[in-house]
């Protein structure tokens, strides 16, 4: 059990944005459950958070395998009694390649583990948290879901689709007193941007140098945000600060997207 403990599930955090969600949701006070299918990152990051005080379970998770997201929602309840907070945040890059060239197979994991994974997710988690009558449901999208990224229709298309799903689940949701929120970050600092911008290059037959600029330069600041930039408002909006907010699509992309 808890102890009073607020409860998190992180899907995908053993490295990048979701060890950071983890590690800054763990730091309010909240019990996480990290979940994913890198399960030694995710032992080191339940290490770090045990290690400050804090309490921590690793469930192995497959978002491609509705048998695997079943299996870790009941583990995950079992392993603190509750749910308050579903952070949805692993995606996939997917194929890097104009539309005409992109293998089915590559399409269909992209949405697999993009769009279908969260409504997976979000399907095994929801009744115990509408049982309770209180929860909060934050997904991990990207500005790429509201502007073109030349070679990546897959991951656009991923993307943009969480948008429909988030305000319509905002409101099926609502009644049981379930806030659900989107968060849409831009390009963020770490391994996974450079293996981005090394793709993108490649397709384009630009420098990387030029490609990673042309990314902070359109940024009002000038920069890329970073992982903890995104924690942070996954953070907010899972608090009860954020109590009035449902159906919201909060960009954090230093500017790059408004809308």
């Amino acid at each position: 059990m808890t102890d009073g403990r607020r409860v998190a599930v992180v899907v995908g955090s053993g490295a990048g944005i979701g060890r950071e969600i983890a590690l800054r949701l763990a730091a309010r006070g909240d019990a996480v459950v990290l979940t994913g299918r890198s399960v030694p990152e995710m032992e080191r990051v339940a290490a770090r958070v045990t290690g400050d005080g804090g309490a921590a379970a690793v469930v192995p998770l497959d978002l491609r395998d509705p048998a695997s997201v079943a299996a870790a929602a009941r583990r995950a309840g079992a392993e603190f009694g509750r749910v308050d907070t579903l952070v949805c945040n692993s995606g996939v890059a997917g194929p890097t390649a104009p539309l005409h060239e992109v293998d089915p197979a590559d399409w269909a994991d992209t949405l697999a583990v993009n769009l279908t994974g969260v409504f997976l997710c979000a399907r095994e988690f929801l009744p115990a948290m509408y049982a309770a009558g209180s929860g909060s449901v934050v997904v991990v999208g990207s500005m790429t879901g509201k502007r073109p990224l030349p070679a990546r229709t897959p991951y656009a298309a991923s993307k943009a689709a969480l948008i429909g799903l988030v305000r319509t689940l905002a409101a099926e949701a609502g009644p049981h007193g379930v806030r659900v929120n989107l968060v849409s970050p831009g390009g963020v600092e770490g391994p996974r941007l450079d293996r981005v911008v090394a793709a993108q290059a490649a397709a384009r037959g630009l420098a990387e140098s030029a490609v990673r600029a042309s990314f902070a330069a359109e940024s009002p600041l000038g920069r890329l945000v970073t992982a903890g930039d995104v924690a942070a408002t996954v953070a907010f909006l899972s608090s009860p600060e954020a109590g009035g907010l449902t159906g919201q699509d909060l960009n954090v992309t230093a500017g790059q997207v408004m809308y």
